[in-house]
């Protein structure tokens, strides 16, 4: 019998070759594969973690083409969304060329998924990509062998002269946790790519770093601590990717027009950016993908130049002028905010036609909004936030449009400080995993159900088939969550806060034993609830968390997964 080592051994390379093998359909398929694998004269040192690498290398080797490149640099990648796996591709020039964002978002998509079946790699609760220890390591193992060199150091180290000696004949170095950046004695001229991972504390580029890497074409600096970009960056002519999101720059400098390859301009999360100075984006005029979501805009006159050739843009929108133009543009990502003109808005004026595949949208603060408009052939919305829109009464679908279908794809929606009394619409929506809804003119039910056809629909149909998190706050005159009964096939949290006159939870009668439902409250709501069926608090009752309002005021803990609003940051429990 094997022991247990032997069994941890052997049980990866189990999955891997099983799924290596798994499309292979025809005898001669599996013939070839055979003869790779004893041709392959793998070596097995048992007890040794490396001695896994070859065996997991067999399903390396089994990808098609491009995808192993993806897969190499997912590795260095990892903790990052689809989305911004999607930019790093494009911009390592991974992907086919596309006429639309949505193109490429598909093609990015497929080779997920391939990954995924291969496993290796594996999606967070959250979307984002990681890999398991152990293929992350084969995936340096195999990233050194074809050239590449990764440095990991402990975040407060300067990299020495002597560590950058290897450098001289690299393409691809990613280097991870560094104070200071070396002055470089010698020129790198086969480096393609450098990315800066984890580096916090690095603050400034010394000068003359550009000048020894002049065939860079894709420089990562984001999530470190650089506070603006070097004027010597006008030196990287050959640059097609630039990433300073999630860094301490507030404003991109004027040498950026001598980057005239320059195709990806990512500048996201960027607090203090503001308006980008007159010039800069106009006169790149191989751009291809710019964003500057949630705090960076241009001029309506920048924006002329720029829809000529664009193919992406995601930025603030701070002016009608620039709203007006947006039916123009293919918008990803779009933070609507301030426009005190604005009376009623329609979703297909958010994005050029056919072009457009925005999946990031946030309204806030425009006092006389009255109407939005949900109106086109459908979104690709992910994430939708609305937020201190007082004046807001009602969301109005277009004739034929339903809501499932409309937002077949939207997961994240948070519905804050508006007049809106009616959520129905919410109900089925098949991908939802986040509601949030707060301070809105609620009357006394949430979901409420009218129509004889439509309860029809909801008792036969699946209603929240999706939903994990669900939050209620600060809705005053709230008595009922829902007129009918539901059972939250996926509900893992549900937190319902200064909700004083809701007294009742909806959930179905039989809840699943299985299921695991936190609930988030105060302590004496909890004990003044009413129940119909007396098991069900016996299934919840065990997973609550207390939070007494008149000591704490209780910010929920996924309120910060959800990322309202990047430039707003509260303490989870603060006393008032």
């Amino acid at each position: 019998m094997a022991s247990d080592g032997e069994v941890w051994w052997f049980a990866p390379r189990l999955i891997v070759f099983g799924k290596a093998m798994s499309n292979k359909k025809t005898v001669d398929e599996w013939r070839g594969l055979l003869t790779s694998l004893r041709q392959s004269n793998i070596k097995v040192v048992q007890g040794v973690k490396e001695s896994l690498f070859p065996f997991l290398k067999f399903s390396y080797d089994n990808l098609p083409g491009n995808v192993k490149k993806c897969f190499l640099f997912t590795s260095m990648l990892q903790g990052k969304s689809n989305y911004e796996l999607l930019e790093s591709w494009m911009g390592l020039g991974l992907l086919s060329d596309f006429v639309n964002l949505q193109e490429a978002y598909e093609e990015a998509k497929s080779i997920l998924k391939i990954l995924e079946e291969s496993c290796l790699l594996y999606f967070s609760d959250y979307g984002d990509v990681h890999l398991h220890d152990v293929i992350y390591d084969m995936a340096m193992w195999i990233a050194s062998d074809c050239g590449w060199i990764v440095q990991k150091y402990d975040g407060s180290a300067e990299i020495s002269t002597n560590d950058t000696e290897n450098w001289r004949d690299a393409k691809q170095v990613i280097i991870d946790g560094i104070k200071l950046l070396p002055v470089l004695s010698h020129q790198c001229s086969d480096l393609l790519s450098l990315m800066i991972a984890n580096s916090h504390s690095l603050e400034i580029i010394p000068k003359g770093f550009s000048l020894q890497v002049p065939n860079l074409k894709y420089l990562d600096l984001s999530r470190s601590g650089i506070k603006e970009l070097p004027k010597d960056i006008k030196c990287l002519v050959n640059l097609q990717y630039l990433n300073v999101s999630c860094t301490g720059i507030s404003s991109l400098p004027m040498q950026l027009v001598s980057l005239n390859k320059l195709q990806y301009l990512i500048c996201r999360d960027l607090i203090g950016l503001g308006k980008i100075k007159d010039g800069i984006i106009s006169k790149l005029h191989r751009l291809k993908v710019v964003d500057l979501y949630p705090h960076g805009w241009v001029e309506p006159k920048e924006l002329e130049i720029l829809k000529k050739h664009i193919k992406a843009i995601g930025m603030r929108v701070s002016s009608q002028e620039v709203l007006e133009q947006l039916s123009c543009l293919p918008t990803t990502q779009l933070y609507i905010e301030n426009l005190e003109k604005l009376i009623s808005l329609s979703f297909d004026t958010l994005s050029c036609k056919n072009q457009g595949s925005l999946h990031e949208l946030k309204i806030r603060s425009c006092p006389q909004l009255k109407e939005i408009v949900m109106n086109g052939s459908g979104t690709h919305l992910n994430n939708l936030t609305i937020y201190d829109i007082k004046k807001l009464q009602c969301i109005t679908w277009g004739p034929d449009i339903s809501p499932a279908e409309y937002f077949h794809v939207l997961k994240k929606l948070f519905i804050c400080e508006c007049n809106l009394a009616s959520f129905a619409w919410v109900l089925h929506l098949p991908c939802l995993s986040h509601l949030r809804i707060q301070n809105c003119a609620v009357k006394e039910t949430l979901f409420y159900v009218e129509d004889e056809r439509e309860m029809q629909q909801v008792l036969e149909g699946p209603v929240f088939p999706r939903l994990e998190n669900l939050e209620l706050t600060m809705l005053e005159r709230l008595v009922s969550i829902s007129n009918f009964a539901l059972n939250f096939p996926r509900l893992s949290l549900l937190s319902v806060h200064e909700c004083p006159n809701l007294k009742k939870l909806p959930f179905k009668h039989g809840i699943n034993n299985s299921q695991i439902i936190n609930i988030d409250c105060d302590r004496k709501w909890w004990k003044n609830l009413e129940w119909d069926d007396a098991t069900i608090p016996s299934h919840l009752s065990p997973t609550c968390q207390w939070y007494d309002y008149h000591l704490y005021h209780y910010v929920p803990q996924s309120y910060y997964m959800l990322d309202l609003f990047s430039d707003e940051n509260t303490d989870a429990c603060t006393i008032s």
